[in-house]
């Protein structure tokens, strides 16, 4: 078997954002819907608070639904759904990929991909991963 007709049979494999990875936006969700209406003084009215909200439940909802990160047999990809924009690196340019976790993220067992481009390029920025690592390794893999 040659190494397209392997490429072929891998087809491509889609990743998202898990909900896990917006803990912090769903705490200032939170903050902004029920903080002014618990304590009034704090300076932010009720009306602007639910807007802040609602423009924080747009965020997650674009972040988690509105993109995907796609291992194809020609590379790897960001797609923005909804914008019909692609963000591609080949397999030739692909540079190193690092894996970033924060304190929040380790615990929430979640991390993020950068992907660098040996072109010069923009790097792809992956978010929010259920397993980083196993993601790594299946890119690490499909390269060869």
């Amino acid at each position: 078997m040659t190494e397209t007709e392997n490429d072929q049979m891998q087809g491509t494999q889609v990743f998202r954002p898990c909900s896990r990875a917006f803990v912090v936006h769903y705490v200032a969700m939170f903050i902004c819907f029920v903080g002014p209406q618990i304590n009034p003084a704090a300076g932010l009215p009720p009306w602007l608070g639910l807007v802040l909200g609602l423009i924080l439940v747009a965020a997650v909802v674009y972040m988690r639904w509105g993109q995907e990160y796609q291992v194809t047999p020609r590379g790897v990809s960001k797609v923005w759904t909804w914008t019909c924009r692609r963000q591609e690196i080949t397999w030739d340019n692909l540079g190193e990929v690092l894996i970033r976790r924060g304190l929040t993220q380790t615990l929430l067992q979640v991390g993020n991909l950068i992907l660098q481009d040996k072109s010069g390029g923009p790097a792809l920025f992956w978010f929010g991963l259920t397993d980083p690592k196993g993601v790594k390794a299946l890119i690490e893999e499909r390269r060869r």
